[in-house]
């Protein structure tokens, strides 16, 4: 009898781990956002024509105490792709509305920031670095509105 409680316990932990877990991975489930992007711009070291863009937060909805995160960058039409690693930016107001954020310096563009609707935290992604000083001017921030796709919100 002593061995069956005892395998019977065993079971009942394996479970609660297993139901913790799901829940967790419920919880950092992907999170992805449209935009209409109508310039090119640069993620990483790739550049992307204008076009209809899906910005997928591949880790989840980022917390404010999170250190890092994944982001990718795809054409609607799946023909362009990239993914970077990606710092979490944060901020003490709620975003309204789902927000894809360049920098424009000169002739180029770079994706900067990627927000969800309602988080104070958001997706930071490293621009190269000395941009303004190549051209001498000061960056501009281009805020475009985007959707929420899928299933992932």
């Amino acid at each position: 009898m002593n061995r069956k409680a005892l395998s019977l316990f065993a079971m009942l932990i394996t479970l609660i781990g297993i139901t913790a877990g799901a829940a967790n991975a419920q919880a950092r489930r992907k999170v992805q956002l449209e935009a209409s992007v109508p310039f090119e711009f640069v993620v990483g070291n790739r550049a992307f024509p204008a076009g209809n863009y899906v910005f997928e937060m591949a880790t989840g909805l980022p917390k404010s105490s999170d250190r890092a995160a994944v982001l990718v960058v795809r054409s609607r039409e799946n023909r362009l792709y990239a993914a970077v690693a990606t710092g979490i930016t944060a901020d003490t107001n709620a975003r309204i509305g789902h927000k894809v954020e360049f920098m424009r310096d000169g002739d180029h563009v770079f994706l900067s920031k990627v927000w969800q609707q309602g988080s104070p935290a958001g997706l930071s992604v490293h621009t190269t670095q000395g941009m303004a000083t190549e051209t001498q001017q000061e960056s501009q921030v281009v805020t475009l509105d985007a959707l929420a796709v899928g299933g992932g919100i």
